[in-house]
């Protein structure tokens, strides 16, 4: 985890497999958009966060902003409500409400750290409209990062990067918004207690949350989630085994959460991290498993278990998923084990695949990243190929040999993605990247006949 350089929350490898299930309704509702990772490395500060001399460093004002940031970090650890309240201009109605509801919802979440880191140099540039609202020399709206963990979940604090304005009031520096730079596209993530209260449910080394009108749910996705965790360690190996899944109230929450504006009515439920780093870094931290209930709910049993399996399997091989490691082999091999154990037909499982290659028309090469993305015409196709691609590898060459090149691809720093599978290839498969597409294409044509 870098400290507090501008960067942006990425999403890796949380993309759904189309999964067997026993109707073809339910097939068809699991067909998601892929939430595929975008680096951003390290940068100096953009203009709106640079010093200006509207806002050059006030050492003064910077120690007392810091002191407040204290305050408040120290009032969620120890649960002190009124303290944390103190911090919040009285003034901004709205948001002493808001922040009241949120520190409310806190309650469950088992937080092993919460602080704030404060960039001292920054502030927003000139802004007449801030200046009206607060009076000039008034506000500050600095860089500000929050790191918090959950206890015996995270390994590393999660890193969110808060839009803040600070204000003065009666000589005090207070919480005076944390909207106010939205229209400049800085907008303040807003976490699921920011969205209503929250329950925790937990069974083994999985931990829920959700909604206090969720709870049946909520116990469902528990089960079904440590159920995936040997499932999971079966086919991968040793992992920590450790598990956050978070249920929002629908698929618009869900979106809230992901900062996404796309169609996600279709996704059952995702695998989401937060990496931060220069070129050749990374760094995944803050592993999530993120559950849709408008379409996870319609699924049969064994849809919802294939779906948390291929989603827990993410978490699992995430610090070896680094960014070499192409969609096809990250998304098949979630797959892979997803699906072990479960007793459906290839007719079910890659129906819309089988129909293809039944037509004349088998794919001429592996799916590339850009097959998995929500836009593509051939979603639930990329993902069936991408499957087949990695259980032809398991049966070829068993899973020892499967695990020790995708953890080779996954190595690779600086090389693109197709140098890293070629190399592992023929070290590990002692084959190459064109005789294991001639292969494949041939399987495919056997499986379908």
């Amino acid at each position: 985890m870098r400290g507090v350089a501008p960067a942006v929350v990425l999403l890796l490898g949380a993309a759904l497999a189309p999964v067997a299930v026993l109707e073809d309704g339910e097939r068809d509702a699991l067909r998601a958009a892929p939430a595929r990772a975008r680096v951003v490395p390290p940068a100096d500060l953009p203009s709106s966060a640079t010093p200006t001399a509207h806002t050059s460093t006030r050492p003064a004002r910077a120690a007392a902003v810091e002191r407040l940031l204290q305050e408040r970090a120290r009032a969620v650890v120890e649960r002190d409500r009124r303290a944390f309240l103190a911090t919040v201009d009285p003034s901004a109605g709205a948001l002493v409400a808001r922040q009241a509801a949120s520190f409310d919802a806190l309650a469950e979440v088992p937080l092993g750290s919460w602080d704030y880191v404060l960039e001292p140099g920054t502030g927003s540039p000139p802004d007449d409209r801030l200046d009206r609202r607060y009076g000039q020399g008034s506000w500050w709206g600095p860089t500000v990062t929050l790191r918090y963990a959950i206890a015996g979940f995270d390994e590393r604090p999660v890193v969110v990067d808060q839009h803040l304005t600070f204000v003065l009031r009666d000589g005090r520096w207070l919480l005076g918004a944390d909207d106010d730079f939205a229209a400049q596209g800085r907008v303040t993530p807003r976490a699921i207690w920011d969205r209503g209260p929250v329950v925790a449910v937990r069974a083994g080394g999985v931990l829920v949350l959700g909604h206090p009108g969720q709870r049946g749910l909520l116990g469902q996705v528990a089960a079904l989630t440590a159920a995936a965790v040997p499932r999971v360690t079966a086919g991968w190996g040793s992992w920590r085994e450790r598990v956050v899944v978070l249920v929002p109230a629908d698929a618009q929450e869900l979106a809230g959460l992901l900062g996404s504006d796309a169609d996600l009515s279709r996704i059952a439920a995702m695998a989401t991290a937060e990496l931060r780093g220069g070129e050749g870094e990374y760094d995944p931290a803050g592993d999530r498993v993120l559950v849709n209930p408008e379409t996870f709910v319609g699924l049969g049993e064994v849809g919802r278990q294939v779906v948390l399996t291929h989603e827990v399997t993410h978490v699992a091989t995430r610090r070896a998923s680094g960014p070499a490691v192409p969609g096809w082999l990250a998304e098949g091999f979630a797959d892979l084990v997803g699906y072990t154990g479960v007793d459906l037909p290839l007719s079910v499982t890659a129906a819309d695949l089988a129909s293809e290659v039944r037509a004349g028309r088998t794919p001429p090469a592996l799916p590339v990243d850009a097959d998995f993305e929500g836009g593509s015409p051939r979603l639930s196709q990329a993902y069936q190929e991408a499957w087949l691609a990695v259980r032809l590898l398991d049966e070829r060459s068993g899973r020892a040999a499967l695990l020790r090149f995708y953890r080779a691809v996954g190595a690779r720093r600086g090389v693109p993605s197709a140098t890293a599978v070629e190399d592992a290839l023929r070290a590990e498969l002692g084959t190459t990247t064109a005789a294991l597409t001639a292969d494949w294409r041939a399987s495919l044509s056997r499986r379908f006949a």
